[in-house]
């Protein structure tokens, strides 16, 4: 027999549902990376070389790396799973890291997990690594940062170290060098100056290091053409 009590009971567990599924709907309108699942792993020719030795949990928010041991890649609509992956440390693009810090500000996003450092991947097209952002992403994370440089290709053709002492050159990437305060990769321009350390790094290694990379002054880059 149908009772008030089952009515009652019923019309509890509509409320409740119709209650979880309005949380939802706003978690997604709020954080539109919300439960949309894991992507698969994106298998490409670079493996990623982490700047810190010993077994670290990595997330890779960019899908030009090969997911190697402790890795696994998140698209940018993965980030609620991203939390539940825990990742000691991070590899993202730089405007995502940003984003990430401004989330972070606003209360949208947050990383327990997140203990070890950030691996921010720049490019040749203007979006180097300044002070500035790094001193953001640290006030945001309290952990190191370090910048890889990647080419027009995607590549990456110079690492920065634990030394934070500028980014040594890859061995294999194109031909790096300064013609008229300019740095040219492959004899092409690129808009960007910079300085070029060569000898001993603290870290042990030999290779040439990129250092105080900045957008060249327009008017340089006039004269220089």
């Amino acid at each position: 027999m149908f009772s008030i009590g089952n009515a009652v009971t019923i019309f509890a567990l509509l409320t409740e549902k119709s209650s979880l599924l309005r949380h939802y709907e706003i978690e997604r309108m709020n954080f539109p990376f919300f439960g949309r699942g894991l992507r698969p792993s994106v298998h490409a020719a670079d493996a990623l070389r982490f700047p810190l030795a010993g077994p670290v949990r990595i997330a890779l928010l960019e899908g030009s790396f090969r997911a190697g041991s402790h890795m696994r890649q998140f698209g940018a609509d993965d980030l609620e799973w991203l939390r539940s992956y825990a990742p000691d440390a991070l590899v993202t693009p730089l405007d995502l890291a940003l984003s990430l810090a401004d989330w972070k500000r606003l209360g949208r996003f947050d990383l327990p997990s997140l203990t070890t450092a950030i691996v921010v991947l720049s490019s040749l097209d203007h979006s180097t690594l300044s002070w500035r952002q790094r001193d953001l992403l640290w006030r945001a994370f309290g952990v190191p940062i370090f910048e890889q440089l990647r080419g027009w290709e995607g590549t990456v053709i110079a690492r920065e170290c634990e030394v934070h002492d500028g980014l040594h050159i890859d061995e294999s990437a194109p031909a790096v060098e300064l013609r008229k305060g300019e740095l040219l990769v492959t004899h092409a321009r690129t808009g960007l100056t910079g300085e070029i350390v060569r000898g001993l790094c603290e870290c042990g290694a030999e290779t040439p290091r990129l250092r105080n990379i900045n957008v060249l002054n327009p008017k340089a880059t006039a004269a220089a053409a």
